[in-house]
Order: structure tokens, then C-alpha cells, then sequence
């Protein structure tokens, strides 16, 4: 089986588990990002060199930091359960994601930061910030189709980070769990930066979730 193949079968799964942990209750969402956290964190612990205990208390905080606010960003300001507010946000980082992976890979010539990570291309960057627009304008409309390319940049921002960090640990991926993709760091790595932003604009500008309509 080509890795390409391996990539959409391990994707689709995983998407399903995660899309399906969103929408069925606060309570598996929670679990869900819990589950994430503890595996991330359990990678960073084994592939981290540096045995300063105050990095991995940093890293722990963190990592705490960033379940809380996954979970956080499912629920409205009033309190209620609203999975399309955290699933927009999946959909845009994995437009990106996809669309990064299937234009760069046949068509990038460019490398965006070779230093940091040989993989990434400047034509697979553009191809990420198209696919995460257009999700964009179908979970928002065109007057927020701005957003899709900040998330672009953002997670972009994101994986290098956790790409700069593999690369000073020697490690080319952060774990195994997850054949074609890594460990849940790799997965989640665009997560790192966007979700923080993400969560900060849903605060100063409410947006029109088109996928409200999936839980009516």
C-alpha cells in the first residue's frame, strides 16, 4: 500500500473517532482531548534529550493548558454545548492539512523552511491556505473566509514549531501511534498555535456556524 494510501486510511479512522467523540456528548469530547493530552505529553516526556525537570513541568503545564482549552472551546460563552463551533475549527486545521499534503507533494518545488523541516514547500503552504479558505466560506460564509488562511498560517506556525523541536531531539517522528502520520503530536501539532487564536476570535467575533444544522 502507497503511504499516500495509508495516510487517507489512518485519517479517515481517525477523524471518525475524533468527529464522533465531538458530536456525541461533552463527556467524550472531554475524554477525547484528555486522551490526546496524556499521549502528547508521554511523547514529549520520551523524545525530549534534556532531563531539566523544569522543562517537563513546563511542558506538562502546557500541554494541561491546551486539553482545558480544547474542551473549553466546544461550549458557548452562555454555556451551552456546541460542537460546531469545535468541529469548525478541526475542518479548517485538516483543509489545510490535506491541502498541503496533496499539492505539495506532486508539486512542490519551493521548500518553505528546509532547515526546520525539508518536507514543507512553499506551493503545498499555498495549497493548504486555498483548501482552508474554501472550508472556510462553507462553515462561515465569504465574510469570514479570512479566517481559513490565518488558521493556515497558524497551524503551519504550529507544525514547524513541533518540527524544530523533533529535529533538536533527533527524532523524525514524535511516536507511532497513528501509521502514515506519527504519534499524536504530529497529528496535533497544528493545534499548538491556532486553537488559542481561534478561541481568542470566537470571543471578539462571534461567528455563524453553518454546521449548527447537523445538531438541531
Amino acid at each position: 500500500m502507497s503511504e499516500t494510501q495509508v495516510r487517507s486510511i489512518t485519517g479517515a479512522v481517525f477523524g471518525l473517532i475524533v468527529i464522533g467523540s465531538v458530536v456525541l456528548s461533552p463527556w467524550t469530547s472531554a475524554a477525547l482531548w484528555i486522551a490526546v493530552g496524556v499521549q502528547g505529553w508521554r511523547e514529549l516526556h520520551t523524545g525530549t534529550k534534556s532531563t531539566e525537570k523544569t522543562s517537563r513541568w513546563m511542558f506538562a503545564a502546557a500541554v494541561l493548558a491546551w486539553v482545558y482549552l480544547m474542551v473549553q472551546l466546544a461550549w458557548s460563552k452562555q454555556g451551552v454545548y456546541v460542537p460546531a463551533q469545535l468541529m469548525s475549527l478541526l475542518i479548517l486545521i485538516w483543509s489545510n492539512d490535506s491541502g498541503a499534503y496533496f499539492v505539495g507533494k506532486p508539486f512542490g518545488k519551493h521548500k518553505l523552511m528546509p532547515a526546520v523541516s525539508p518536507g514543507k514547500s512553499w506551493e503545498g503552504f499555498v495549497g493548504g491556505a486555498f483548501f482552508a479558505g474554501f472550508a472556510a466560506v462553507l462553515l462561515f460564509g465569504w465574510q469570514d473566509v479570512w479566517l481559513g488562511p490565518l488558521m493556515a498560517v497558524l497551524a503551519t506556525a504550529g507544525d514547524l514549531l513541533e518540527s524544530a523541536w523533533k529535529r533538536s531531539n533527533g527524532i523524525k517522528d514524535s511516536g507511532k501511534i497513528m501509521p502514515g502520520h506519527g504519534g499524536v503530536l504530529d497529528r496535533f501539532d497544528g493545534f499548538t498555535i491556532a486553537a488559542p487564536v481561534y478561541a481568542l476570535i470566537l470571543y471578539l467575533h462571534p461567528l455563524q456556524f453553518n454546521l449548527n444544522f447537523l445538531f438541531e
